[in-house]
């Protein structure tokens, strides 16, 4: 509610040409009108600005908590798109190495041969043996 400026315009002349005419009283009065208008439309102002802080603080609390749902919202599905992605990288890798692994066994077996050479050491702790068995008989 705003304050009625042309009725503390009128009382403050009305309060000036009471003092002037000497009605003491009456200027009081009308000086005691004067301030309880104030007094109302400050406690007016006060009143619509505690309400506007409110309500901006309300919204900006709206505001911040729809944020949040927003980035947990857009931190799950990058979170589960990444999980996807490295479960996809860890079954391709699988299928690699299990290839490559065939692949080198295939490889080997191509390479080595079927039949193995003793190694000349082996062959002369044979013949070693071999005369130590004959000694004893």
């Amino acid at each position: 509610m705003a304050v009625n400026y042309k009725s503390i315009a009128k009382n403050l002349k009305f309060e000036g040409r009471a003092f002037i005419d000497g009605k003491y009283v009456e200027a009081e009065m009308s000086k005691n009108r004067i301030a309880e208008l104030k007094l109302k439309d400050y406690e007016n102002k006060k009143s619509e600005l505690d309400f506007n802080q409110s309500h901006q603080k309300h919204e900006c609390e709206e505001a911040h908590k729809k944020q949040y749902e927003e980035f947990n919202h857009q931190w799950d599905e990058d979170l589960l798109h990444t999980q996807q992605e490295d479960a996809q990288a860890l079954g391709e890798l699988e299928d690699r190495h299990t290839k490559e692994l065939h692949h080198n066994k295939e490889e080997l077996e191509a390479k080595l041969p079927l039949t193995f050479k003793f190694s000349a050491q082996l062959l002369n702790m044979q013949s070693i043996q071999a005369s130590y068995a004959k000694q004893k008989k």
